[in-house]
């Protein structure tokens, strides 16, 4: 095979870098790299004037996500983002109290102070978002003001329960007495079985002993409360048990919408005077000393 000459070797090696020019490059590279120093540069100005709008902007958008590891390596970033919403929402509402820190960036708060001081409020400095807690959320909508559904449901099982462990025993001497009318009747239809009723006797049978096993089967259904005292006494203390812990929790709720009535006047007001404190903290959180 012939050997290639010096020249082949370097249109080879310029074909195979055939693209932009090395200044096009290096005028590319140049650009992003004083990208990142602006950005950075209004990264650190947005921090050292405590502009929080700028802050989430920039963090959350455009820096390179190297930086925002490395600016952020020890939770800096967010903790000042949880100390800043911290002091201005504290500030803003400040019958609300901070309960539990969750993490750098999440925090519960209480609403007013009574005898069961609870979490109901949570903020998530890295959104930012202002929320009431799921678990809470739940037992408002069950248990607020004028609901009594699910205590309803559960005075109704407490009423079936002591009901069927009263007429039990007379439903089931009911029941073994009719038992013992459609044995008796089939004993009989048995005896006149012949030849030539043959078919109409098996029919009146099987009839017969479909309702003998309806009837068993209905009194299997009776037996447990009378003869299984143990466990319809285990399940009475279970319904009592849900029923005062659920009377409990409508009472802890409906002093929260006590408080919540003196200090927003309404549940759906409360909603909206958080958002529009979200609002006007993110148009206008800047400066300040946190304490």
């Amino acid at each position: 095979m012939p050997k290639q000459t010096g020249r082949q070797n370097n249109e080879d090696s310029t074909d195979k870098l055939q693209g932009p020019s090395f200044d096009e490059i290096k005028e590319v590279a140049f650009q992003n790299v004083g990208s990142m120093l602006k950005d950075l540069q209004a990264f650190e100005q947005a921090i050292q004037n405590e502009d929080i709008a700028e802050i989430y902007r920039i963090y959350k958008g455009k820096l390179h996500e190297e930086l925002k590891k490395t600016s952020n390596k020890n939770h800096e970033i967010d903790e000042l983002l949880a100390q800043k919403i911290h002091d201005s929402f504290t500030q803003a509402f400040p019958f609300i109290h901070h309960e539990q820190k969750i993490s750098p960036t999440m925090n519960y708060y209480r609403l007013g102070d009574y005898y069961r001081e609870r979490a109901t409020i949570g903020i998530d400095a890295s959104t930012p978002e202002i929320f009431v807690l799921p678990n809470i959320d739940k037992e408002w909508r069950e248990f607020a003001p004028g609901k009594r559904d699910a205590l309803n449901k559960i005075e109704k099982e407490m009423d079936e329960l002591d009901a069927n462990i009263i007429t039990a025993e007379s439903e089931i001497s009911n029941i073994d007495e009719q038992i013992k009318e459609i044995e008796n009747e089939k004993a009989s239809v048995e005896n006149t079985k012949g030849l030539f009723n043959r078919n109409k006797t098996e029919e009146e049978i099987e009839d017969l002993d479909n309702k003998l096993q309806a009837l068993a089967e209905k009194r299997e259904g009776w037996l447990p409360y009378i003869e299984d005292k143990s466990k319809t006494n285990k399940q009475r203390e279970q319904l009592m048990k849900n029923h005062h812990d659920m009377r409990l929790k409508q009472a802890v709720v409906t002093k929260e919408f006590r408080l919540i009535q003196q200090y927003f006047g309404s549940l759906k007001a409360m909603n909206q005077q958080i958002q529009d404190f979200l609002t006007a903290y993110l148009g206008s959180a800047k400066g300040g000393n946190h304490a």
